[in-house]
C-alpha cells in the first residue's frame, strides 16, 4: 500500500485506491495535491511550528530559512515488497512574518522542493515525480485577542492562511485550487515553560472518484489539523516538544507526528534551531522520520512578561539590569532586582549603592536632605537658614531680617546709641555708654574695667581673662549680652526630670550671679534632649527638667518673677544625633537673658 511511514500489507481494493491517489496528484489527473504537510510558524513566538496565540511585538520582523529532509514520505507496499514512490525528499522553506501592530501580524512562507527521488515504477504504470520544483506558497494573517504581555491571563489569537495553487503538480507539490485554513491558537506561560494548543481546518475542494471502474481514485478534500506544544522560555537555549495530528473529513487515513528540538539565540538578531520527528500513520506526506535545521534573522529575541528575566540575560548579550532582576551586574552580592544602584558596587545597608557625599559636608547623600548644598548635621545636611541672605545664619545673626557683615554678627555697621562706638563692637548698642566699658552705661562697682552686666564677680575686682573674678576663684558662669554660659553641664538622673547632686554647685553659681545682677529682668531656663524616644515624650521630659532647674533656683533665693521655664525637646539640636558625642551635646540646659526692647 501507499503510506507515509508504516509498511503493511494491502488488499487489491486498497491498492486501487492508493494508485488512484497518484493519478489525482499526477500531471494527467484533473486534480492536484501537495505532499508537503510541514508548515512553519513564521513568527515563531513560542513555537517554531505551531501557533501559541502570541504574536511578535509591533514593528518586529522575522525572516527564516529552513532545510528539511523527509525519509519515506510516500511509499507503496505490495506483497511484502516496499516500493519508494518518494523515498527521500529535501525541501527548503523560506518564511517571513511582520507585526503591523501588537495585535495584527502578517506572514508568508514558500516551500521549494530541492530534491526528491524514489523507485522507478514506470513498468507498473506509475510515473516518478519530478525531482525539484516550487511547492504551495502560503500567505496569512493573525489577529491577537488576548496577550499576557498586556497583563491578560493567556494568549489567544485567530489566524487565516491562504494556499496558492502555484506549485509543481508533477512533483506532488501543488494543490489544484487555492485553499484557506482558519486557525485558533491558545497558549499560556507557566513560569519556565509554555503550553499551547492550535486547531486549524484545511478547507479545499473535494476530488471526485474516477468513473473508471478498474481504478478507483482516493478522495482528497478538507481535513482538521490539531497541535499541542510544550516549550521552555526565558533562556538562550530553549526546547520544544510538538504533537501534530490530522483528522481528514474525507476517505483518507489519519496521521500523527511527534517533533522535538532545540533553538538557540546566537545574538539578539540571530537564532539557529533544529527539529527531529517520527511519524505515525499512513497518510501520504507523513514520513518515517524527518529532520529540520534552520536559522532566523530580525526580531528573534522573545519578549518577556512583567517580572520575568529576559532571554538576553547573559554576559555576552546586551541587556539592562531591569531586564535581568536575578543577575548582579556590579558584582556586589546584591541582585539587580534589589539593587538601587545596579551598575555601581555598593553595600547591603545602602540597598546596593556606594557611600556618596556630593556636597562634601560629611553627611551621606542618603541621609542628606540637601545633597547638593554644604550643610550642617543639625539641619539634616542643609545650610542653616539665613533669611536676610547676608551669609550669617539666623541662629548666629543678631539682625536676622537685616543684612549685615559677619564681623558685626550679621547687623549693619552703625552706632544706634550715638556713643561713638560702632554697634558691631558695642556691648550695649542701644544704650549710650563709655568706651572703657565697651559702650555700656553701667557702672563698674569693683573697678576692674569690666561692666557689671558682663562681670561674673561684679562685687570683687578680677581680671578680664577670668571674666571679672579674682584669680583664686574660677567662675562657673560667664556672661554674654543675652545669655549666661555654663562652664559645665547641668546633670540629671538618666531619663528623669530629677537633678543630679553634682549640679548643685553649678546652679548655686547661677543663683549667685542672678542675685548680684538685679538688672537682669528675666532669665529663661531652656532644657533640650537628643532625638532618642518619641518627640512628645522628649518635649515633656525637657519641660519637666526646665521646671526642676527653675524650682531649685527659686528655693535658693531667686525671685520667681525673674524666671521662666521652657522645654524644647529635640527640636533645637546643636550637633548630630547620629553619634553619642553629638547626642551628649544636644542634652543641655541653657540660660537666656531676656532684655526689654
Amino acid at each position: 500500500m501507499i503510506r507515509g511511514q508504516s509498511v503493511w500489507g494491502m488488499s487489491p481494493r486498497e491498492l486501487a485506491l492508493t494508485v488512484g491517489l497518484l493519478l489525482v496528484a499526477g500531471p494527467a489527473g484533473a486534480q492536484g495535491v501537495s505532499l508537503e504537510r510541514l508548515e512553519l510558524n513564521p513568527g515563531a513566538a513560542g513555537s517554531l511550528l505551531l501557533g501559541t496565540g502570541e504574536l511578535l511585538p509591533q514593528g518586529d520582523m522575522r525572516l527564516s530559512v529552513v532545510g528539511h529532509y523527509q525519509h519515506n514520505p510516500y511509499v507503496l507496499s505490495r506483497g511484502g515488497v516496499v516500493e519508494q514512490i518518494v523515498g527521500n525528499r529535501l525541501t527548503t522553506h523560506l518564511a517571513a512574518a511582520y507585526s503591523l501592530t501588537n495585535w495584527l501580524e502578517v506572514e508568508a512562507q514558500v516551500p521549494v522542493v530541492a530534491f526528491q527521488r524514489g523507485t522507478n515504477l514506470i513498468d507498473k504504470g506509475i510515473d516518478s515525480p519530478v525531482r525539484y520544483g516550487l511547492s504551495t506558497p502560503r500567505l496569512g494573517a493573525r489577529w491577537g485577542l488576548l496577550s499576557q504581555r498586556d497583563g491578560k491571563w493567556a494568549d489567544l489569537a485567530l489566524g487565516l492562511d491562504v494556499g496558492l495553487p502555484l506549485g509543481n503538480a508533477s512533483g506532488l507539490s501543488r494543490e489544484s485550487e487555492a485553499h484557506v485554513t482558519p486557525q485558533l491558537m491558545f497558549g499560556r506561560r507557566l513560569g519556565w515553560f509554555r503550553l499551547a494548543l492550535e486547531a486549524r481546518a484545511l478547507l479545499r475542494k473535494k476530488s471526485q472518484p474516477s468513473a473508471d471502474a478498474t481504478i478507483e481514485r482516493s478522495e482528497v478534500g478538507s481535513e482538521l489539523r490539531f497541535g499541542v506544544v510544550a516549550a521552555t522560555v526565558g533562556r538562550r537555549l530553549r526546547w520544544e516538544f510538538n504533537v501534530a495530528g490530522t483528522v481528514p473529513l474525507v476517505n483518507q487515513p489519519r496521521s500523527v507526528e511527534l517533533l522535538v528540538g532545540p533553538r538557540y539565540l546566537v545574538n539578539p538578531t540571530l537564532e539557529v534551531f533544529a527539529l527531529g520527528s517520527v511519524g505515525v500513520g499512513v497518510a501520504p506526506g507523513t514520513p518515517l522520520f524527518r529532520v529540520m535545521v534552520g536559522t532566523a534573522f530580525g526580531g528573534v529575541t522573545p519578549p518577556r512578561l512583567p517580572g520575568e528575566s529576559s532571554v538576553n540575560c547573559s554576559t555576552d548579550l546586551k541587556h539592562t539590569a531591569e531586564e535581568c532582576p536575578d543577575l548582579d551586574e556590579d558584582s556586589d552580592q546584591i541582585r539587580n532586582g534589589m539593587d538601587r544602584c545596579p551598575y555601581e558596587v555598593g553595600t547591603l545597608e545602602r540597598s546596593g549603592c556606594p557611600w556618596r557625599d556630593a556636597d562634601g559636608d560629611g553627611i551621606e547623600d542618603a541621609l542628606d536632605a540637601c545633597p547638593n548644598e554644604v550643610g550642617d548635621a543639625a539641619w539634616k545636611g542643609c545650610p542653616m537658614p539665613d533669611d536676610d541672605g547676608d551669609g550669617v545664619e539666623n541662629e548666629r545673626d543678631s539682625c536676622p531680617t537685616v543684612a549685615g557683615p559677619p564681623d558685626s554678627r550679621g547687623c549693619p555697621k552703625h552706632d544706634q546709641d550715638d556713643d561713638g562706638i560702632e554697634d558691631d563692637v558695642d556691648l550695649c548698642p542701644q544704650q549710650k555708654g563709655e568706651p572703657k566699658l565697651q559702650g555700656c552705661p553701667e557702672s563698674d562697682r569693683d573697678g576692674d574695667t569690666i561692666a557689671n552686666r558682663f562681670d561674673s564677680c561684679p562685687n570683687v575686682a578680677g581680671t578680664v581673662e577670668n571674666h571679672g573674678c579674682p584669680q583664686y576663684e574660677l567662675p562657673m558662669v560667664t556672661l554674654q549680652r543675652a545669655r549666661m554660659d555654663l562652664m559645665v553641664k547641668v546633670m540629671f538622673v538618666p531619663s528623669q526630670p530629677v537633678l543630679d547632686s553634682s549640679s548643685y554647685a553649678l546652679l548655686n553659681w547661677v543663683v549667685k550671679v542672678m542675685n548680684e545682677h538685679p538688672e537682669f529682668p528675666l532669665v529663661s531656663v531652656g532644657a533640650h534632649t537628643d532625638n532618642r524616644g518619641s518627640p512628645d515624650a522628649n518635649l515633656q521630659l525637657s519641660r519637666a527638667r526646665a521646671v526642676a532647674v527653675m524650682t531649685y533656683l527659686i528655693q535658693k533665693g531667686v525671685a520667681p518673677e525673674r524666671l521662666e521655664a521652657r522645654g524644647y525637646g529635640d527640636t533645637r539640636p546643636i550637633d548630630s544625633n547620629a553619634t553619642s558625642i553629638g547626642r551628649e551635646k544636644n542634652r543641655r540646659v541653657e540660660f537666656e537673658i531676656i532684655w526689654p526692647d
